[in-house]
């Protein structure tokens, strides 16, 4: 994929990102009242900021000369008492390496984020108290699971499908800080 391409669909798709995120919220379960500011701030909904989960050092690993990382979108998601939380990184060749977050306030909206992967689509690693690795040759992504928090870590890089251990270790380092 060119380096066009590439920034082409990372731009595209965080504008999806952040275009679903803009939407008015998702309303699964209506009628019930919206969780307190106490219960969000219990849950870690207002205060978390996913580029603090790793260093720049522990990223250099899967993406060298990387800028640092920038907070793309921290606060609601489509489901209310669901908060989401994204940093991008970026290097000159453009790749990228996203790290997201979703923290449920609760167990009911927690099992509208729990992933769920066969098989066939995913390797279970120990990461937390379950993790997952998917991918192909330039697009390795993990999903791991730490009480009502999902952890989503892709890197998109010529070399991802080479990054697998790298993916684990800095998951199993982000999971220790959520």
């Amino acid at each position: 994929m060119s380096i066009h391409a590439r920034r082409a669909s990372a731009a595209a798709a965080t504008s999806l990102f952040l275009g679903l995120l803009g939407q008015p919220a998702h309303r699964p379960w209506s009628g019930e009242r919206p969780p307190s500011a106490a219960a969000l701030r219990d849950a870690g909904l207002r205060s978390l900021d996913p580029c603090k989960l790793l260093t720049r050092e522990q990223v250099e690993s899967v993406l060298p000369k990387n800028d640092g990382g920038t907070v793309a979108h921290s606060g609601g998601s489509l489901i209310r008492g669901v908060a989401a939380s994204q940093c991008s990184y970026m290097n000159d060749a453009a790749n990228i390496f996203t790290v997201i977050v979703n923290v449920a306030v609760d167990d009911r909206r927690f099992s509208a984020i729990r992933p769920h992967f066969s098989a066939s689509e995913a390797t279970r690693v120990a990461v937390g108290e379950g993790g997952w690795l998917r991918g192909e040759a330039d697009d390795m992504k993990l999903t791991a699971v730490k009480g009502r928090s999902v952890l989503d870590l892709d890197l998109m890089a010529p070399d991802a499908g080479t990054k697998s251990s790298a993916l684990v270790t800095l998951a199993r380092a982000a999971i220790a800080r959520l």
